[in-house]
């Protein structure tokens, strides 16, 4: 038998949640007019639904003191009396996805000016919302294709965070639910991100086949969106296919991206179409990375102008920061160590800017490399040494007095 629906049922619900008597509801049981208190018995009569509050305010008020969600007792656009019903338009659910579409892409905006902290705390702020949103909005709701769609893009937000903290693994398990998200809804520019996401994190961890399979399947999902997913799954793939040593693949996916992206003037900037942030030097820059992994560093080196007057077109400090690791790179390849060490130090003075233990990390990888390498002796290699490590001892210092 279904029973009819009343206001009692929510109210017991909350009352009981909050480990509350009748009777110590009864006390802060709030009056039509103001002030507090009523019987046990009416309060035991309003649970059982023989008696109806009348006053809308008294509702709300009951509502708030025992953090009942307004929806569940039809003061919001959700009908609990016709779950199915779900009013649309302009109201202030579509205006808080709005506000969180514009939170997102501002986010992604900083993460190309200011340092990890900064970014990890437009995080938080979304992180909150939709915390608030899963426990205040009705299932209808929050199955809607929107709303699950922007929260697909949180969750990649969360899972950027990780990787700049070096908490790879966690990131990839975000980017896998993303991905989870982006088939229930079938979401082509939701899906194609999600596959690149997890490739480049699975590439990461040295999966390269899995990471390539990935990767295509990202770019195949892309033709199903817009040309700036076109233009991002091929730059990344292109990247990967380098690291495999596949070099006419590499040079057929990236200049598939850059051909793409030169047809598209509003590219240039990365606008946030379909939450694509990817500016046309973050291609010139997976054009570089991919020169060294099919051992053509002369090609990284020629291309250094061009992506540094694309970065500054772009204002791009985040590449700006990564990108004199291409250099340190190419010229170790090259056996020229003193400028390896220059565009090393340049980097990793940077890296700290942007304050990503993962970028500076790489500032050490390269200097493992260059002892590995055989030039550990060399005394360019030995003052790159003492100054990291007298950097990190001042870096020591500095938390340990932040704790006392």
């Amino acid at each position: 038998m279904n029973m009819k629906y009343h206001y009692g049922m929510s109210i017991r619900e909350g009352r009981e949640k909050m480990n509350m008597t009748q009777a110590q509801l009864a006390e802060k049981w709030p009056k039509s007019g103001g002030g507090t208190g009523v019987s046990e018995n009416y309060v035991s009569d309003v649970e059982r639904g023989l008696k109806k509050i009348t006053d809308l305010e008294t509702v709300r008020r009951l509502c708030n003191l025992l953090q009942i969600p307004l929806w569940k007792v039809g003061l919001s656009d959700y009908n609990p009396h016709n779950p199915t019903t779900i009013i649309r338009g302009t109201n202030m659910y579509e205006e808080t996805l709005n506000t969180a579409e514009s939170l997102i892409k501002r986010t992604w905006g900083l993460r190309r000016v200011m340092s990890v902290p900064y970014v990890e705390e437009s995080v938080n702020d979304l992180n909150r919302l939709f915390e608030y949103l899963h426990v205040h909005t009705p299932p209808p709701i929050r199955l809607d294709k929107r709303f699950q769609m922007l929260y697909a893009q949180v969750l990649r937000l969360n899972a950027v965070v990780d990787v700049e903290n070096q908490r790879y693994v966690e990131a990839l398990d975000k980017f896998r639910k993303m991905n989870e998200i982006a088939k229930a809804i079938d979401h082509p520019a939701t899906l194609a991100m999600s596959y690149l996401n997890i490739g480049t994190e699975l590439e990461r961890m040295g999966k390269q086949e899995e990471a390539i399979d990935h990767l295509e399947l990202a770019r195949d999902e892309a033709l199903r969106g817009s040309k700036h997913i076109i233009v991002v799954t091929h730059a990344y793939l292109a990247r990967c296919y380098a690291s495999a040593g596949m070099k006419v693949k590499f040079e057929r996916a990236i200049n598939a991206a850059i051909r793409t992206a030169n047809s598209m003037e509003e590219f240039t900037y990365g606008d946030g179409t379909d939450f694509v942030f990817h500016s046309f030097s973050g291609v010139l820059a997976e054009k570089s990375y991919g020169h060294l992994e099919v051992n053509d560093p002369e090609a990284t080196l020629a291309m250094k102008e061009e992506i540094q007057n694309q970065i500054a077109l772009e204002a791009n400090i985040w590449l700006d920061a990564w990108i004199p690791l291409d250099w340190a790179r190419a010229n170790l390849m090259l056996g020229q160590i003193e400028k390896s060490v220059e565009a090393g130090l340049e980097f990793y003075r940077k890296a700290k800017l942007l304050k990503s233990p993962h970028a500076k990390s790489r500032a050490y990888r390269l200097l493992n490399t260059l002892e590995s390498s055989g030039y550990s002796d060399h005394q360019a290699v030995i003052d790159f040494r003492n100054m990291l490590d007298n950097e990190d001892n001042k870096d020591d210092l500095k938390e340990l007095n932040e704790e006392f």
